[in-house]
């Protein structure tokens, strides 16, 4: 038991070393993150060799996880102590990887505390309890030449959330310009539903937050007309190549930006909410989970499950 317990501790270290060459699953380890996750997973170890019959550390799964938690940490914050699990089972996903833990359930990596942005179930999908929010601070924090694109779309991502229709990746990239209406007390917009013929459109609603960031991201001013300035990062624009101010794909790409190029298929939203995603600390853990359809499937606010601290 301790020569198992001694070379989790080796492993532990050599994961989380300045200079090591692992990563987790969203990217690199910062500074910070290296330090959080060598304190959780060595105090979950050291729980493990506690008490009267210590527990084999390549022998664990979720229930004695939540153990762990409620016997140690049960009065820290939701956020933290979901952090604190994410840390020990990316410690043991990395050890799977490695062919070292070969005793661990493999359904362990999926471990959730609940209440945590992503629920427990595999089958159900969609960002809970403050999951929504944190997403949300992470696209306000955005900044360079694409943040209003991409602040816009995360919010169109939650747009069921916020109490509207959902908006669909595949459904979000293919939205135009020319097809916004403004009613005074709502924002529609016309989209082609999923597998409908090319010319079969309906109307759905935009939320207040998505229509404000769409405003500044195609410079659309109090008059309805559009000049958006490619300096700022807004909507591309060049007659020269056929793309107006007020008319033509709604969300451009990085590539061409002069001549308009509408975003690319899914990878490249994918992409677009791992970066935002990365950049906060609660929600990092769970890049791996939180694709766009995933974001999509979110439910809105007022049926989101309430969890106690």
């Amino acid at each position: 038991m301790t020569e198992h317990l001694n070379d989790a501790h080796r492993r532990l270290a050599a994961w989380t070393a300045e200079d090591s060459p692992y990563k987790l699953a969203s990217g690199a380890f910062s500074e910070e993150a290296r330090r959080h996750y060598r304190a959780y997973v060595a105090d979950w170890l050291s729980w493990c060799a506690s008490g009267s019959q210590p527990l084999h550390p390549y022998a664990c799964d979720r229930a004695q996880i939540a153990v762990w938690i409620g016997d140690r940490h049960q009065d820290r914050p939701l956020a933290t102590r979901a952090a604190m699990v994410s840390a020990v089972t990316s410690f043991y996903e990395h050890l799977l990887r490695l062919g070292v833990a070969d005793g661990v359930d493999p359904h362990l990596t999926r471990a959730r505390l609940a209440g945590a942005p992503v629920p427990a179930d595999p089958k159900r999908t969609g960002l809970r309890g403050d999951g929504p929010r944190w997403l949300m601070q992470a696209a306000d924090r955005l900044t360079g030449p694409d943040a209003p694109r991409d602040r816009a779309i995360c919010y169109l991502l939650l747009n069921a959330h916020l109490g509207h229709d959902k908006l669909r990746p595949g459904t979000i990239i293919a939205m135009d310009v020319e097809d916004r209406t403004d009613e005074g007390f709502r924002t529609t917009w016309r989209v082609r539903p999923k597998n409908a013929d090319d010319d079969a459109t309906t109307s759905i609603t935009i939320s207040r937050d998505a229509a404000r960031l769409l405003d500044h991201y195609t410079g659309r001013q109090p008059d309805g007309t559009h000049s958006p300035d490619l300096a700022q990062g807004q909507r591309c624009h060049n007659p020269k190549y056929g793309t107006f101010p007020d008319r033509g794909a709604l969300l451009t790409g990085t590539a061409n930006r002069a001549r308009g190029a509408r975003l690319a298929r899914n990878d490249t939203v994918n992409q677009i909410i791992k970066r935002v995603v990365a950049t906060h600390e609660e929600l990092a853990p769970y890049a791996s989970t939180l694709t766009p359809d995933f974001i999509a499937a979110t439910p809105p606010a007022a049926r989101t499950p309430r969890t106690e601290e």
